[in-house]
């Protein structure tokens, strides 16, 4: 949280594959997708790309062999599966831990692009060109490595080294498709978030004191660290946050909104401004807008986790220098997200456009799922069409008893006294409401026979 406002939420009881290292065994190599299925254990198999398999991971892993159906393969997994796709699994192995992350089977050298200092940058490479020679492995070295002792650097590059080893005797030990690797969730988040920027961390579960001094312990500028019994998210409001997280409208601190609709194929977020004032002409007060809208954009992107491709229509400017503007600004602020947002700019249309990468599910689909009366489409059939099908229904009982009308609550309004006895007069029958209906796209009738039989 950031000034009261929620930045980013994580489950550690939501389940995900992602980062996981599996043994793997190939099912079925299709040879114009250039990829294979690999069975990874429960749930659906993985996809894997061929062309990422290198002469490395060969001569490792197939003892210089090509993969063929039936071989054993060690997969990492880069993205859970989602509705009828299986997750996606790679063979470029990455083992991450505080300051570095190695790659035993790519040769990549790389320094975080979070530090920005040039003199920090030129250490920090010069630091893992020397660790990629003598060792051999591809080496990234994180943002936590920020003006960390280099023996502090090395001793967590040898660590990491020592736990990809132990990964790889268990894969040479190993026949059937099993987890080899997987992180505490917890220590994870910790790991990945805890940074200087950070100025209280609260906690309320004593065993993971030891997990939070170990990662603080190197940090430039240490947080508090604050011990509170019960549920954080009801103490911090975080539960009554994520009710308005989930709202289609989002408001803006200037009066204006964002809209943000979620299609099968991408996500279109609308901007709409607050009502024109004289003190401001509609540019600067579309220019205003628009700025503050790319703020709350990006830190939606973050909450919802909203992946793929995502379509912006800002409020329209009439110098074509805003929306230059508007570009730099979306690429500012989009650093905050750690480089998982592309920008492709302006349309012909005027509508901005840019793709996000995400590995784990969106916050929608981890905290909710599909209604089982609208399938998820938000509508249900109108009371008018409902009430059309009653009409034609009674006809088929004219004269009878009784009907009773079994409907859902949301067609009170059409059945006022007046409308009953207007329905009992035309079809010369009893009737008798019942609202106790549940699906809103249908009813039940009961039908009593003068005989009285049902």
């Amino acid at each position: 949280m950031n000034e009261e406002e929620l930045e980013e939420v994580f489950f550690d009881e939501i389940e995900t594959i992602t980062g996981k290292i599996y043994l793997g065994r190939v099912e079925r190599i299709v040879p114009g997708l250039e990829a294979a299925f690999v069975k990874i254990g429960k749930g659906k198999n993985g996809f894997l790309k061929l062309n990422e398999v290198n002469e490395s991971y060969k001569k490792t892993i197939l003892r210089g062999q090509e993969i063929t159906e039936g071989a054993k393969v060690l997969v990492q997994v880069k993205k859970d599966a989602s509705g009828k796709k299986g997750p996606q699994v790679t063979s470029q192995i990455g083992v991450a831990d505080r300051f570095v992350v190695i790659f035993p089977f790519k040769k990549v050298i790389g320094v975080s692009r979070k530090i920005e200092d040039k003199m920090e940058r030129r250490r920090l490479r010069s630091l893992a060109v020397d660790l990629r020679k003598k060792y051999d492995v591809g080496i990234i070295v994180r943002t936590a490595a920020e003006s960390v002792d280099e023996e502090e650097i090395i001793k967590n590059f040898q660590e990491t080294l020592e736990k990809w080893h132990r990964i790889l005797q268990k894969f040479r030990r190993s026949r059937k498709p099993k987890v080899l690797y997987e992180e505490n969730p917890i220590e994870q988040v910790i790991r990945e978030k805890l940074n200087s920027k950070i100025d209280k961390l609260v906690y309320n579960d004593r065993s993971l004191l030891g997990i939070l001094e170990k990662y603080i312990q190197n940090l430039p500028k240490k947080p508090e660290l604050i011990y509170t019994e019960g549920d954080l998210f009801e103490k911090y409001f975080i539960y009554d946050r994520l009710k308005r997280l989930l709202s289609r409208t989002i408001p803006l601190k200037s009066g204006g909104n964002i809209i943000i609709d979620k299609t099968e194929a991408l996500t279109v977020i609308d901007v709409n401004s607050e009502s024109y004032t004289s003190a401001e002409s509609q540019e600067e007060l579309a220019l205003r807008t628009n700025m503050e809208a790319i703020e709350e954009i990006v830190r939606q992107l973050i909450l919802r986790n909203i992946g793929g491709i995502v379509v912006i229509d800002f409020i329209k400017h009439r110098d074509p220098r805003n929306y230059e503007r508007l570009v730099n600004y979306f690429r500012e602020v989009a650093k905050k997200d750690g480089g998982r947002i592309e920008i492709f700019g302006f349309t012909t249309l005027g509508l901005f456009e840019i793709t996000r990468k995400r590995t784990v599910k969106p916050l929608d689909a981890l905290l909710f799922t599909k209604c089982p009366v609208c399938s998820g489409t938000g509508r249900v059939i109108s009371q008018r069409i409902i009430l059309k099908r009653i009409r034609e229904d009674l006809k088929k009982f004219k004269g009878s008893e009784e009907i009773i009308l079994k409907v859902h609550p949301n067609m009170s309004g059409y059945f006022k006294k007046e409308d009953v006895k207007r329905l009992q007069k035309e079809y010369r029958v009893k009737v008798t409401l019942d609202y106790s209906w549940s699906d809103p796209n249908s009813y039940e009738l009961i039908v009593k026979t003068k005989k009285g039989g049902k």
